[in-house]
């Protein structure tokens, strides 16, 4: 599975040549995909998809759901960073092949979106607001959009609402794991 994801990267550094790309990162053999918005400058540097308060606050929500964060694989929407506008629907278009080959790559149970860049390029066109918390089968995983956990910092009040989708989430992987296998 490392040589596919390493396939991934080679296709990705080749598109996006003149990119400082941010590669995903976590557990290959993940049950859960956490999709996040484009990284930022500090997640550029620090070449990780989630960095600062927002990685503390995944930590957290993680924690609260009973996930092992060394079980989970985090990846960015868009792996490049844009400075000072925001991302035009051609740049997300052009990176969704890739990031619907890193999921298929995966095999996850679960794809969980954090943010409206995030959920708009999984190919879920819809305001987060109307679909934040809902979860919807994506043919061999479960989706659940919800917020950033960077816009707590903003919006204080949105703490709640990511903690509710994390205990969501925690039901979900419950409910896939007793579910029988079909044969």
């Amino acid at each position: 599975m490392i040589q596919e994801l390493q396939h991934v990267h080679v296709a990705l550094k080749k598109k996006f040549s003149s990119k400082k790309l941010v590669f995903g990162r976590g557990f290959e053999a993940a049950k859960v995909v956490f999709v996040v918005d484009p990284p930022t400058l500090k997640e550029e540097q620090e070449n990780k998809p989630l960095t600062g308060h927002a990685e503390k606050t995944l930590n957290k929500l993680l924690r609260l759901a009973g996930i092992n964060k060394q079980k989970i694989y985090i990846t960015n929407v868009v792996k490049y960073m844009v400075s000072g506008r925001a991302y035009t629907p051609k740049e997300i278009k052009a990176s969704v092949p890739f990031l619907k080959e890193e999921i298929k790559t995966i095999q996850p149970q679960v794809v969980v979106t954090l943010g409206t860049t995030a959920l708009n390029g999984i190919g879920l066109r819809q305001p987060l607001s109307n679909v934040r918390g809902k979860t919807f089968n994506f043919g061999s995983y479960e989706l659940l959009a919800t917020h950033h956990p960077e816009s707590t910092l903003k919006n204080p009040a949105l703490q709640s609402e990511l903690e509710a989708d994390f205990l969501k989430l925690k039901e979900l992987l419950k409910n896939i794991k007793e579910r029988p296998i079909e044969t």
